[in-house]
């Protein structure tokens, strides 16, 4: 485990859970779950589904609100996502929906977000009110308290039981109003940043007591209740390890194989590497990371860089078991890799060809470069379109005017990502990181060449290698492999010896690898698979 190629599902494409979860029909199928699986891939991951914020923030530039990722009560469907029968109906059609999927062998992610929650979250708001009573009680005799970092996280004031302490769950400004990060342009003040160097947060939230299990460990049992198996964790890298370490340990104490993916996609490389604290123990007694996977920084390479294989490949490496999941874009980038595209060959001959020659290029990368993979619902129909998190952003229509108007066109590529994760599948390197041992170009900078390692978690050996070239200006016709690259992978055992060099050539991209037979000292194999041609990149 896990090798999983994730469909990301933002809850607004689908909307009300009665119209995917399948409970409704007659044969009780999941159009989604089917859809998924049509694409060669074995899990799905919701962004958060709870009842999110009604703050409004400054979003580029709009005024924004309903951020999945501000949420104000996780214990229930939010009304857009709801069957509108009410909370027990809505976990009917969760259970039912997550059964089917464990039933097809499918994965299901639930989005986990311990960061923060909604500004207008109840615990807020009742923080807010017994700040103000203590203000009121101490009459300007206050102390505020501060934890070694420098954050304020309570205040003491005198009582006539003698001194009296009320530590903060959440950041707050020397006025005990929230405090609110990011950007001046984008401020995030639709939500309430938790304190974790303060002692009350780490309680109430992670570590609880005899009187109450910590509210995640709380969120993550609903979840699991319902039938989710795995959880992705919003901005991992901004909550201490141990915290980590403590959720991860409660969730896979209820089921040994429950997947941790972190959001590692940011510049603050530190707190990523910090991550490793967080450790487990196996089943052999060894001791682990705790996390499985981390995010690659895919969207941002050109294949080329040294920075993704030579820091963030090790760093994601270190943090978690298998290593990174690559994928091509995702919700919190400015553009779809297809829009961006769109952009540069709009009015072009043969835009559509080239948009999709793009996206699949980048999709076989985002596959084949990490243990697991995922990719945005739409990718399939070349979306030019972003899924963002905010209401009035995304609705289900959007994806049924994609398969409408794009199946069957040059904008489809669902057979050829079917093509790549079959692949995939094919290589079986599910236990396996990823090392990269070469990127470089080739053919006078035709060819891009990127030679990976697949390398057995448990026992270090490398089980399976590979080499994927990519033809680097497909616009200007194929390109005959050189004859040292064709030696190289014939004596690799990656191309068979007899194979006519004459007539050898790369139309998009190629991906060699050696089968396990090979180290086994069977004959060796060569595999070859060809996407539709690659644009530049």
């Amino acid at each position: 485990m896990p090798g999983h190629r994730i469909y990301y599902v933002p809850p607004r494409m689908v909307g009300s859970i009665e119209n995917w979860s399948g409970k409704d029909q007659p044969d009780g199928a999941s159009w989604l779950l089917d859809h998924a699986a049509s694409l060669g891939l074995n899990a799905l991951w919701f962004s958060p589904l709870g009842q999110p914020t009604s703050v409004e923030k400054i979003s580029h530039g709009e005024m924004r609100s309903g951020s999945y990722y501000a949420q104000r009560d996780p214990f229930r469907l939010g009304d857009e996502f709801s069957a509108g029968k009410g909370a027990a109906e809505d976990l009917l059609h969760l259970k039912h929906f997550t059964q089917k999927a464990a039933e097809e062998g499918m994965r299901v992610y639930a989005d986990l977000v311990c960061n923060h929650v909604a500004a207008d979250h109840d615990l807020v708001a009742a923080e807010d009110k017994d700040i103000r009573d203590i203000q009121a009680e101490a009459q300007g005799a206050l102390t505020r308290l501060y934890a070694a970092d420098g954050s304020l996280i309570g205040m003491k004031w005198p009582a006539q039981v003698g001194d009296q302490e009320y530590f903060f769950k959440f950041k707050r400004n020397e006025d005990f109003g929230l405090r609110i990060g990011g950007p001046a342009e984008d401020p995030w003040s639709d939500v309430a940043h938790i304190n974790y160097a303060s002692p009350e947060a780490r309680r109430f939230f992670i570590f609880g007591d005899s009187a109450q299990k910590g509210y995640f460990k709380q969120v993550i049992d609903w979840h699991m209740d319902a039938g989710f198996t795995d959880f992705r964790c919003d901005a991992a890298y901004l909550i201490p390890p141990d915290c980590w370490q403590s959720l991860i340990s409660h969730a896979q104490s209820r089921k040994s194989d429950t997947v941790f993916m972190a959001e590692t996609l940011t510049t603050e490389t530190d707190k990523v590497a910090d991550m490793r604290k967080a450790t487990q123990t196996d089943a052999a007694g060894q001791t682990r990371p705790a996390f499985d996977l981390g995010m690659l920084s895919l969207y941002w390479w050109n294949f080329l860089d040294e920075w993704l294989p030579k820091h963030e490949v090790p760093r994601l490496n270190g943090m978690s078991k298998f290593g990174g999941a690559g994928a091509p874009d995702n919700h919190d980038t400015e553009n779809t890799i297809a829009g961006a595209a769109r952009k540069a060959f709009n009015g072009a001959a043969q835009a559509d060809r080239h948009i999709a020659d793009i996206s699949l290029r980048d999709y076989a990368v985002a596959v084949l470069t990490g243990n697991s993979s995922y990719v945005q619902m739409g990718y399939e129909f070349c979306n030019e379109k972003q899924n963002h998190v905010f209401k009035g952003q995304v609705t289900p229509e959007d994806f049924t005017h994609l398969r409408k108007n794009r199946m069957g066109t040059d904008l489809d590529i669902s057979a050829g990502m079917r093509l790549v994760n079959d692949l995939h599948e094919s290589m079986d390197v599910k236990n396996c990181r990823v090392a990269f041992r070469d990127c470089r170009e080739m053919a006078d900078g035709a060819i891009l060449r990127l030679a990976l390692d697949y390398v057995d978690v448990d026992s270090g050996q490398v089980k399976i290698s590979s080499v994927l070239l990519l033809n680097r200006r497909p616009e200007e016709g194929a390109v005959r492999l050189p004859e040292d690259a064709r030696r190289a992978l014939t004596d690799a055992g990656m191309l068979a010896a007899d194979m006519n060099k004459n007539s050898f050539e790369i139309n998009d991209i190629s991906v060699f690898h050696t089968p396990l037979s090979a180290r086994d000292g069977m004959a060796p194999a060569a595999k070859k698979t060809a996407a539709p041609r690659p644009p530049q990149r």
